[in-house]
């Protein structure tokens, strides 16, 4: 019998995206049970009504005021009960099979905590799925310009360019549009940490897990397209502004960017 799986999704005035990634669930439904659930952070393009009219058997959780991802991503986490829950951004679209792949590693794995898909974008590249730990380097490259598909020698290593993404393997941390966690090691880590209004909530998250003895991995055989914006590219934009704000609250939560020591040995059992 297959573990169900909590889908959650945080939108705001993204009922232009929400609505197709709802529509690829229902073309191809997974063979665990899902628990969908929208998180409505104060949109005002009609997502709610359009989710109801389509898909009444989905909640929709109707905020009163715009709240950072992590606090939306709670809502969702606490209004849901299965045993495996994935943390969704409403820009995706669930190729058949997707879903599965992830839940069914989960399974396999008791240990692994987190289990994130390989990333493609809508014209299929591959877009950064798992990365290892931020080192100063590598931030100060990510935040000049760089031309799009020859990063800096630091930013390609922390998104594993050195790896074929064909078996899966364990990581360092891994972002959160798509990815699936067991609500057990949530349990024992804690939820996201709302501290983050945006961005390195993910890394917080996957830090947690190494320090409480869970895995974090990369399935790359679940495969989910991501039509990613990449705001905090844009240098002094808003986004890049939260990025920076929340890559310094990092640094003085952890006491650096990564795990003391390197990363933590994963208790067996």
């Amino acid at each position: 019998m297959h573990n169900a799986v909590a889908i959650v999704f945080v939108a705001t005035d993204e009922a232009h995206v929400l609505i197709p990634a709802l529509e690829s669930l229902e073309a191809s439904p997974p063979e665990h049970p899902l628990q969908i659930v929208v998180v409505d952070n104060a949109s005002t393009d009609g997502m709610a009504e359009r989710v109801r009219g389509r898909w009444p058997h989905i909640p929709v959780l109707p905020q009163p005021s715009r709240r950072g991802l992590p606090a939306n991503l709670n809502s969702g986490i606490r209004a849901t009960s299965a045993p495996f829950v994935m943390l969704c951004n409403p820009d995706l679209e669930f190729p058949a099979g997707a879903v599965d792949t992830l839940a069914s590693f989960l399974e396999g794995h008791p240990r692994a905590g987190m289990a994130a898909p390989k990333l493609v974008s809508p014209e299929g590249d591959r877009r950064p799925s798992a990365r290892r730990w931020y080192t100063l380097e590598s931030l100060v490259a990510l935040k000049l310009a760089w031309r799009e598909g020859a990063p800096p020698p630091s930013v390609a290593r922390s998104v594993y360019e050195d790896w074929d993404y064909v078996d899966p393997r364990p990581v360092d941390w891994v972002p959160c549009p798509a990815t699936m966690v067991r609500r057990t090691a949530l349990g024992e880590v804690g939820l996201m940490d709302e501290r983050f209004r945006l961005y390195f909530d993910d890394v917080d998250l996957s830090l947690r897990m190494h320090l409480g003895g869970w895995e974090v991995w990369c399935v790359p055989g679940a495969e989910i397209v991501h039509c990613e914006q990449r705001a905090s590219r844009s240098v002094l934009s808003p986004a890049w502004r939260w990025h920076l704000f929340s890559m310094c609250k990092f640094a003085w939560k952890h006491r650096g960017f990564g795990p003391p020591g390197g990363t933590p040995q994963v208790r067996r059992g």
